[in-house]
């Protein structure tokens, strides 16, 4: 089955993405949800939890449904920018034994798993994805998907400053601006509207900076202490890689965050020609080659110095 004959075949439609869903999953997910509301069709978001709040002011209609729903057969599923079904999470169990599954994604370390696939490396977000397979149909792209959609595209480019900034993403980025998205007002949600509470624990972590390999890695790190001195909540610590990654003459910045159960959420981003997809890998994670993540087990000190090590050994290989 072709992802193209997934919608067009189908009447209700189950939508799901990755556990700690960032603005590609949310976006993508939602937009599809909107896109096939248009075209008469039945849909639903399932989240784990309610979104990020930097992303509560995505057009969530009547879509969205956060906690446990119990998996129905009726419905076809599909699963958004998820390299495998275990990275649902415990959404896992809202997919119904037999249920046509798409998978739809930008990830190069996706298992290829479903019924209907398309695995594009190549697209700089799974939002671009969406919006293609809604063009192949001929399915409308209302205004509220267009505005989904270039919030993942928005955020999985960086503000349009990674490697991944290509033709084909800006051509899209220009569509969904004359499908309704406003630039100025996305940026401004998802960059600017933080509360102090975000600002002061980035204060504190850029006070842990380590340079490490002659300046050419950063390292920043959050503790579970630090989250709860500062009253912030842990997706505030959304973009804090990239503060390490920033910094003149780093190649890759890392960022480490303790989480609740002890273990270590660790983030990479390299400027062009590092990839740190294998750096994650080494510890079960994965992602893109300038920007990937893992977990890793604790506690935090010791897993700095083992990431870190992994980290310095992977750039002498590829620059000496």
């Amino acid at each position: 089955m072709t992802p193209a004959d997934f919608l067009r075949e189908g009447r209700a439609f189950r939508v799901l993405s990755h556990v700690d869903p960032d603005g590609d999953a949310l976006g993508s997910a939602l937009g599809l949800a909107w896109i096939l509301a248009a075209s008469g069709r039945d849909a639903r978001v399932h989240l784990a939890a309610p979104p990020p709040r930097m992303y509560r002011f995505l057009p969530a209609g009547r879509f969205l449904v956060i906690g446990d729903a119990a998996p129905s057969p009726s419905e076809r599923v599909g699963i958004l920018d998820c390299t495998s079904p275990g990275r649902l999470g415990t959404l896992q169990h809202s997919v119904a034994a037999g249920s046509i599954v798409l998978n739809l994604d930008h990830h190069a370390d996706n298992t290829r798993f479903g019924d209907a696939t398309r695995v594009d490396p190549t697209a700089a977000a799974t939002g671009l994805l969406v919006l293609e397979l809604a063009r192949e149909v001929g399915f409308e792209v209302p205004k509220e998907a267009a505005v989904c959609l270039y919030t993942g595209l928005l955020t999985d480019t960086g503000r349009f400053t990674f490697g991944n900034t290509d033709e084909r993403a800006l051509a899209a980025a220009s569509e969904l601006v004359r499908l309704g998205a406003d630039p100025a007002q996305v940026a401004s949600q998802v960059y600017e509207h933080r509360p102090v509470e975000g600002l002061r624990l980035l204060g504190r972590a850029l006070d842990t900076l380590d340079l490490r390999e002659d300046g050419r890695v950063a390292c920043l790190h959050v503790t579970a202490r630090m989250l709860a001195e500062t009253g912030a909540l842990p997706e505030e610590t959304e973009g804090f890689a990239s503060y390490a990654r920033s910094i003149e003459g780093v190649r890759i910045g890392v960022f480490l965050r303790e989480t609740d159960d002890g273990s270590i959420k660790a983030s990479f981003r390299s400027t062009g020609g590092v990839a740190v997809d294998g750096i994650a890998s080494q510890f079960g994670g994965g992602g893109h080659p300038a920007a990937s993540g893992a977990r890793v087990s604790g506690p935090l000190e010791e897993a700095k110095e083992r990431i870190l090590r992994a980290v310095g050994e992977h750039l002498q290989a590829l620059t000496g």
